[in-house]
C-alpha cells in the first residue's frame, strides 16, 4: 500500500513539474520538439522500470537508485555556477540524458554525459544527432571506471545512492582534474571526505520529487 500511496505521489509531482518545464522552456521549439521526443520515447518504457531491471540483472544489492534531476534543478545550476558556452560540464550519471541536452542547448557549453544503463545512452545519442546538439556527447560505463576527460572544468554529482566507499573512490578520480575544476554535489560536500582537496565555494537550495535539500559547490585545488 505504501509502495502504491508512493507512485501516486510522484506521478502527481511529476506531471506538475511537467507543467513548469513546458511553461517555462517550451516557447523555445526547437526545443520543446527534443524534450517531447524523449519524453514520448519512455511512455511505455519507465526509466525508473529499465533501471531497476539493468541492476537485477547485474545482481545488484540495490535496485532502487535511479533518480533524476528536475530541469528547473539545471537551471538553479547553472545560475550558480555560472555556466558559460567555453565550459565543459560533465554529469556523472546522466540517466536518460534529459538534463545533459538542456544545458547544451540553452546554455551553449560542451556537456559530456557519463551512464552506465545502455538503452539510456543509445536513444540520448541518437536525440542529440537527430535534433543536431552535436555538443552533447554520451559515455556508456560505470562513472567508477570510465577515464574523466581532462578539457571538464565543471562536474555535476547526484549521487545520493552512493556508498562512502564509493564516494571515496570517486574523490580519487576527481583529484586528476586541473585545480580551479568547479564540482557541484547533491546532499553532501566532498570536503567530508577530502578537505585538502576540495574547497567549498557555497552551498545553495534545490529541489526534487522527494523534496528540498542542499547543493554544495566546491572547487579542486
Amino acid at each position: 500500500m505504501r509502495r502504491l500511496f508512493d507512485t501516486v505521489k510522484y506521478a502527481l509531482i511529476d506531471r506538475k513539474l511537467q507543467r513548469e518545464v513546458r511553461k517555462r522552456y517550451y516557447g523555445n521549439e526547437q526545443f520543446a520538439a527534443l524534450d517531447r521526443a524523449l519524453l514520448t520515447a519512455y511512455i511505455f518504457k519507465n526509466p525508473y522500470v529499465i533501471s531497476k531491471k539493468y541492476l537485477k540483472n547485474r545482481q545488484a544489492k540495490e535496485l532502487h537508485t535511479y533518480g533524476e534531476t528536475p530541469l528547473t534543478t539545471y537551471e538553479t545550476i547553472a545560475r550558480e555556477v555560472d555556466i558559460q558556452p567555453t565550459d565543459t560540464f560533465l554529469e556523472l550519471g546522466s540517466g536518460r540524458g534529459r538534463g545533459a541536452l538542456f544545458l547544451h542547448h540553452f546554455y551553449k557549453c560542451q556537456v559530456i554525459g557519463i551512464e552506465r544503463i545502455p538503452q539510456f545512452v543509445k536513444l540520448a545519442r541518437h536525440l542529440s544527432q537527430k535534433y543536431e546538439q552535436n555538443g552533447a556527447t554520451f559515455i556508456c560505463g560505470d562513472m567508477l571506471q570510465v577515464n574523466i576527460p581532462q578539457e571538464v572544468n565543471i562536474v555535476y554529482l547526484y549521487g545520493s545512492s552512493l556508498a562512502d566507499s564509493e564516494i571515496i573512490q570517486l574523490v580519487s578520480r576527481l583529484k586528476t582534474l586541473p585545480s580551479g575544476t568547479k564540482v557541484v554535489t547533491v546532499s553532501y560536500p566532498l570536503t567530508d571526505y577530502d578537505n585538502e582537496a576540495f574547497t567549498l565555494e557555497k552551498t545553495f537550495p534545490v529541489s526534487f520529487p522527494w523534496g528540498e535539500t542542499e547543493a554544495y559547490l566546491q572547487t579542486m585545488g
